[in-house]
């Protein structure tokens, strides 16, 4: 019984990682089939961790969140993940950097998928509950960028 529980768990274990690894290839192809298509030099850097990052706040560029306009996103979305995941093992520090981590990337994620989609909302939130980032960006990969709603609402 023992043999066939560990079985079971190593099985799982294989099938979670080959998931991982499927999830990983389409971002990677994803990200750097939009960083070529908006001309961004590099798009190659998508193959690679934290450089990832770099390249979807390059393809954003900038963003508006409760009335703070981000610019250069493709500083600050490595910097804020990035230093947000040093920060998060300060007790009660760590959890407030956590939560505002956890909104500013949604709030990402919502802008960059409205650049590309009209279903951001429902991408944004299947993103979110179930870790479906990567396919989604893999899906709007050769969409052409539209023009995205907080340009006009506050412009």
């Amino acid at each position: 019984m023992e043999i066939l529980l560990l079985l079971l768990m190593g099985g799982l274990g294989i099938f979670l990682i080959l998931i991982g690894i499927v999830f990983y290839i389409l971002k990677s192809i994803g990200l750097a089939t939009l960083a070529a298509n908006k001309g961004i030099d590099s798009p190659w850097l998508a193959w690679i961790p934290v450089a990832d990052l770099y390249i979807a706040g390059a393809i954003l560029e900038e963003m508006n969140l409760f009335g703070i306009r981000f610019t250069n996103l493709a500083l600050w979305i490595p910097l804020i993940i990035c230093g947000g995941a040093f920060l998060q093992v300060i007790p009660i520090i760590g959890w407030l950097v956590a939560v505002c981590v956890f909104i500013f990337g949604i709030g990402f994620t919502y802008n960059l998928f409205s650049m590309y989609t009209e279903n951001a909302a429902i991408f944004t939130i299947l993103s979110v509950f179930l870790g479906l980032w990567a396919v989604f960006i893999f899906v709007i990969r050769n969409n052409k960028p539209g023009k995205m709603k907080w340009i006009s609402e506050y412009n």
